[in-house]
């Protein structure tokens, strides 16, 4: 097998469903939502540019960058006393993917549960928190859900960090905070970086994390799609709000890479 299969054969599998399942798909959503044969093909662009979905598309990406922001900030404290200060790797590395096990919506619930009025938290401390259906709840929520996918490769950078150049740098008088600041942040940003694209991307276009923990304020992108398409069943609008969201995302990926040079940074991973 491993004479017949080679590199390129799993690298076109891989293109070929990329194409298949993401690309074509995308594709698809032009044609439709230029609505081409009712002679009015801008007329649900024209609707997408109203201030109540610019609102959204504003609020989900802030939201998104305000998770990733404090996802990236837990994460690297978490992934850095996985790699440095803990001694049972296999049991913290099991806590920290066992959540990928359970559904989104029981995990969403889950916080509703706990920050509600008669939930464990007011039940147990008495402390009542008016968090339910506001923004920090989102992003709570948000950060809850991405977590692991932020430790995973910020965990796998810390890993491949030579210790002897940790031990070098204590040896040369450096400070743990001087050796963190001056060898571990630099060496481990590929991993920061990868983080932290999967996880903006990933909560830009959440739908459970406003439909469950937030109220009418705090809707964005995916929840208009899915009101369009599934409540009204506008597949025009719905299309047309998919792809200026797709538009907007690749534009702000593109901004991202032009600065921080993705292919050269990931290439550390």
């Amino acid at each position: 097998m491993s004479t017949r299969i080679r590199n390129r054969h799993l690298a076109a599998f891989g293109v070929a469903w990329v194409g298949l399942f993401f690309v074509l798909p995308l594709v698809f959503l032009v044609p439709e939502s230029l609505a081409l044969g009712t002679g009015q093909p801008f007329q649900a662009y024209n609707r997408v540019f109203d201030s109540l979905y610019i609102d959204a598309f504003v609020r989900s990406f802030l939201y998104a960058a305000a998770t990733t922001v404090l996802t990236l900030l837990l994460a690297y404290v978490l992934s850095y006393y996985l790699s440095f200060g803990s001694r049972r790797i296999r049991l913290a590395l099991t806590l920290v993917v066992v959540p990928l096990w359970i559904a989104y919506i029981v995990r969403y619930f889950g916080l509703l549960l706990f920050f509600s009025p008669a939930g464990p938290l007011a039940t147990y401390t008495g402390l009542e928190v008016d968090l339910l259906f506001t923004t920090p709840a989102v992003i709570i929520g948000l950060m809850n859900v991405y977590l692991p996918f932020a430790v995973l490769p910020i965990y796998n950078s810390l890993n491949s960090i030579d210790t002897e150049l940790l031990d070098a740098s204590r040896i040369l008088g450096a400070g743990r905070w001087r050796t963190i600041a001056s060898i571990v942040v630099p060496l481990s940003l590929p991993g920061v970086v990868a983080a932290g694209l999967i996880v903006f991307i990933l909560a830009a276009g959440s739908f459970l994390g406003p439909a469950v923990l937030g109220g009418p304020g705090q809707k964005m992108v995916a929840n208009y799609i899915a009101q369009a398409f599934l409540d009204n069943y506008n597949i025009q609008f719905a299309s047309a709000l998919a792809v200026v969201y797709t538009i907007i995302l690749l534009g702000l990926l593109g901004i991202f890479n032009a600065v921080a040079d993705l292919e050269e940074v990931l290439g550390g991973i």
